[in-house]
């Protein structure tokens, strides 16, 4: 009995020790970010480019779990305001409408990663762009409606680089390169028919550039400001998002 419990003792022990190394080894981060882009696509009309900036605040949260060396990261932002792709005074030809949107936007960033040295990490993972844009279409005093749909289904391979400044000061650099897919489904109401189309689906890449200063205030929070920048290329079309950043993280 004497070794029995002997032997429970030890294995407690061991137990408690190995539990306390993992939880030192563990550490994850929570928090919020927000985004002031100005999102810059090639909107098309009866087949003529109508591009127009439009400016949003994207906001959500993010996460980020590391064990020892690996981590896994996300990012879910969904936009607070609406985009207005287009909006033309102009009547388009097709029954000599005049034009407007109102577009919602949300995106996913997941990423897995690796700590090479305390400065350097790569990570490989999945970016997702959905864009939902509300037409309005208005011909000699009646209104239609119109719904557009493009998706960017995306890999990412990157770098992260962290460079310290000055004291609770750190320079946080992440680039990455994206290949993947864009889709694109419009549906016209009947009354301009002429303008649907068959869904479109082509090969899509581009990059995506953040930059950023993070402040450490108290033991685990730390404060961020930057600028983030993507540019995405589908077939022959391209756009792009530009625009600062402002986080608030905590490390458990």
């Amino acid at each position: 009995m004497k070794k029995f419990m002997g032997v429970l003792a030890i294995l407690y022990i061991i137990g408690n020790h190995s539990a306390d190394a993992a939880a030192e080894n563990l550490s994850i981060t929570a928090g919020a970010l927000s985004w002031y882009n100005r999102f810059v696509p090639v909107s098309r009309i009866q087949g003529m480019d109508v591009p127009k900036s439009s400016y949003s605040v994207m906001n959500g949260p993010t996460m980020k779990i590391q064990y020892k060396d690996l981590y896994v990261g996300v990012t879910y932002l969904i936009s607070s305001n609406d985009y207005q792709l287009v909006n033309t005074d102009v009547p388009v030809n097709v029954h000599q409408s005049k034009v407007s949107s109102s577009a919602s936007l949300d995106e996913i960033d997941a990423v897995v990663g690796y700590v090479l040295t305390p400065r350097v990490s790569l990570n490989a993972g999945y970016k997702g762009i959905s864009v939902k844009d509300d037409l309005s279409l208005l011909s000699f005093g009646v209104s239609y409606h119109a719904k557009r749909d493009e998706s960017y289904y995306l890999g990412s391979l990157g770098t992260n680089v962290n460079i310290p400044v000055v004291r609770k000061l750190t320079w946080l650099i992440d680039g990455s390169a994206l290949l993947g897919t864009f889709y694109n489904h419009v549906a016209y109401p009947v009354y301009y028919r002429r303008l649907n189309e068959p869904d479109t689906k082509v090969t899509a890449w581009g990059l995506s550039v953040n930059s950023s200063l993070s402040y450490a205030i108290i033991n685990g929070l730390s404060a961020n400001i930057g600028f983030n920048y993507q540019y995405i290329k589908a077939g022959s079309d391209n756009s792009n998002f530009i625009g600062p950043t402002m986080g608030l993280n905590y490390r458990y």
